[in-house]
């Protein structure tokens, strides 16, 4: 038998948890399993605990018979993938480290939460273990064996929706041995993530600019201009930004950009100051797509957002030319 609790979201879409009652099975005096769930998705959130990025989270090495069995549901659980068509996940060990420190915890101090009073959500304990990630979902479980375990989480739409998802490409397993509610149990926690692929600023500034020329030739537009003062001025008012992009700063860059742009022989201009957590999550003005002739200036730097999550700030400038009469 098993009972999973329902699901409700907070924070809008990026992270659901689950609260709810316990389940109780009483059958004579007969032992009866029971399989207990939870699961968690999310992009990045702002939760009750802050941890700094890379503050630490201690290790908790894995069993003989608990390493055995991670592997062995690693392999169930891309089994069930193919047999749905999607991709095989990698087996990432740091995303294994994160997920069996929280099922040693939930088994320790006896609750049965995605939010620990100690590390928070797994959004922060990815944080606090120095993981940059772009997606982040989690499935908790406590049954009597792996098997009945993933059996229990393909059954329920939420936890199945996690295992399915095509927007994680790593996964990692933490089993412990000794449930929450029964000693004979393996406690399972399963994190699933896309990770941050490690970029300089130099690495992200030129495929930013070979997707945006892509993307322009799929509308049949020829490539914006790099123009060179539009480029120097980006450069310089980057620099000046604070690192989360405030409007203050950016109404600052925006009057030095004009005053600078003063008397040029030209159309619209629009700045554009992103913070994302790599180069593919930069999104390109309409403009910037749309007009068939423009002149660009782009400029990016490494900085760090909130807890100190390595980040990219970005600063677009575009200038639509004025069509010749």
């Amino acid at each position: 038998m098993w009972h999973t609790q329902p699901m409700s979201s907070v924070s809008g879409p990026r992270v659901k948890y689950q609260v709810g009652d316990r389940p109780t099975w009483q059958r004579g005096s007969a032992i009866v399993p029971w399989l207990l769930l939870a699961s968690a998705m999310g992009t990045a959130c702002t939760p009750p605990l802050a941890p700094a990025f890379g503050s630490g989270l201690a290790h908790v090495a894995a069993s003989g018979a608990a390493g055995r069995d991670e592997r062995a549901m690693f392999e169930r659980l891309n089994r069930d993938r193919v047999a749905n068509g999607r991709a095989r996940l990698e087996w990432d060990p740091r995303l294994s480290d994160v997920a069996r420190h929280h099922s040693a915890d939930m088994r320790d101090h006896r609750f049965f939460e995605h939010e620990s009073p100690r590390t928070g959500s797994v959004d922060n304990r990815l944080d606090a273990a120095a993981y940059p990630f772009l997606t982040a979902r989690e499935n908790l479980s406590e049954a009597p064996d792996v098997e009945q375990s993933e059996d229990g989480l393909l059954e329920s739409p939420h936890h199945h929706e996690n295992i399915m998802a095509e927007d994680i490409t790593h996964v990692g397993i933490g089993i412990v041995e000794g449930g929450v509610r029964d000693p004979r149990n393996i406690t399972v926690t399963q994190v699933f993530a896309q990770p941050v692929k490690a970029e300089t600023p130099e690495r992200a500034l030129g495929g930013l600019l070979r997707r945006l020329d892509a993307e322009r030739a799929a509308s049949r537009r020829p490539p914006a201009r790099r123009d060179a003062r539009l480029m120097q001025l980006a450069a310089q008012q980057l620099a000046e930004l604070d690192q989360m992009g405030s409007p203050q700063s950016v109404e600052q860059a925006s009057r030095a950009i004009v005053a600078a742009l003063d008397g040029r022989q030209a159309g619209s201009a629009l700045l554009s100051v992103q913070l994302v957590p790599s180069s593919g999550k930069v999104a390109f003005p309409d403009v910037l797509l749309g007009a068939p002739t423009c002149s660009v200036g782009v400029a990016v730097r490494a900085v760090k957002a909130k807890q100190g999550r390595p980040a990219l700030q970005v600063l677009l400038l575009v200038e639509q030319t004025n069509p010749k009469r």
